[in-house]
């Protein structure tokens, strides 16, 4: 589709010039005498009138572009759109739901220190409620996936008990209710579903062997006119079978080493 618009685009530019330039030859052909300069006039004024018979059809009828879903880079340039629906969303007061799919969390730290941070500092209540689903750390095929992704997601796993063990006073305020779920398997996609109208969702794909999340992101709502619900109600039913797989799992117990990413302090909280 994105080259069937560069086709029409290109071709409507190049069309412009060349009724500048058949313009231009009729008039200087006008003040030029003999039958040859004549023929020439007549064939630059019928294909004139051809270009512009044209641009008057495509006025009354102007060609259809099919929407598509906007794009982003990568994660980190889809978080300000991504915070925006959050916020947009705790901005209307009514309860809401964020499903967060992911590998190993590497990103949850935004949502924590750009989000939900704030909110919890603030003395308006605004109940939510939060599944965060991730690879079980304690995987044995994990290293075949990433062999980075075990210690990444353990440390995840330990920085999300963190805060929620030092702000659990302000999530029960707020009447918040926040999940971390666990599954086994391979991941096929990941994403953020807001309040089952907004997607942001990537893909995995394998690089050099390994298993890698850092792909594009796209945005579709429930609403939209390019599968929009489709691809919602596909996000789901892999969040509905991470929430199964996380019945049958234990929770990793943590370790000594500590956490890597918002390690969070009564100090932050003040």
């Amino acid at each position: 589709m994105r080259l069937d618009i560069n086709l029409f685009r290109n071709y409507s530019e190049f069309r412009k010039i060349l009724v500048y330039i058949l313009f231009l030859i009729s008039v200087i052909l006008s003040i030029i005498p003999g039958p040859i300069a004549q023929l020439i006039q007549i064939a630059a004024i019928i294909l004139l009138g051809w270009f512009i018979l044209q641009i008057f059809f495509e006025i009354l009828n102007p060609p259809t572009v099919l929407e598509r879903p906007r794009q982003y880079d990568n994660f980190y340039n889809a978080w300000p759109d991504i915070k925006d629906y959050l916020m947009n969303t705790l901005k209307k007061g009514s309860p809401f739901t964020i499903c967060w799919l992911d590998s190993s969390l590497e990103h949850a730290s935004v949502l924590i220190s750009d989000v939900l941070k704030p909110i919890l500092l603030d003395s308006s209540k605004n109940p939510l409620k939060i599944e965060l689903a991730m690879l079980d750390p304690n995987w044995a095929e994990i290293d075949k996936i990433n062999p980075s992704w075990a210690s990444l997601a353990k440390s995840n796993y330990e920085s999300l008990k963190v805060f929620l063990d030092v702000y659990q006073e302000e999530i029960r305020k707020h009447e918040w209710s926040i999940d971390l779920l666990l599954y086994r398997f391979l991941p096929n996609i990941q994403g953020i579903l807001i309040n089952f109208e907004h997607l942001f969702i990537s893909s995995c794909t394998w690089r050099n062997g390994q298993m890698n999340h850092d792909n594009f992101y796209e945005l579709y709502h429930f609403n939209d006119n390019f599968a929009g619900k489709e691809k919602i109600d596909q996000f789901r039913s892999w969040f509905e079978h991470c929430q199964k797989e996380n019945q049958n799992l234990a929770q990793p117990t943590p370790s000594s080493q500590g956490v890597t990413f918002f390690i969070t302090t009564e100090d932050d909280k003040k």
